[in-house]
């Protein structure tokens, strides 16, 4: 949820379209492993956001878009 909620803060800031209502914002899952975190999030454009997942000793990237809601690569391990 929380996940979720951060994204939908990242959109309304770079969305050019301020009318987003707490019904817009849906639950996404990253579908993460217990020892996995999001160590950092980076805007890339007004469609897509890069996060950092880290996994112990190991690091990798998730670029994720917006507009439609999906996982568009992995990059790493």
């Amino acid at each position: 949820m929380c996940f979720a909620l951060l994204l939908y803060g990242f959109y309304s800031k770079i969305s050019n379209n301020q009318k987003l209502s707490d019904n817009d914002v849906l639950n996404f899952s990253l579908n993460l492993k217990i020892s996995e975190n999001i160590k950092d999030i980076k805007i890339i454009d007004q469609n897509n956001v890069l996060i950092v997942i880290s996994d112990n000793d190991q690091s990798y990237f998730i670029m994720y878009n917006l507009k439609n809601n999906k996982i568009v690569s992995r990059i790493g391990r």
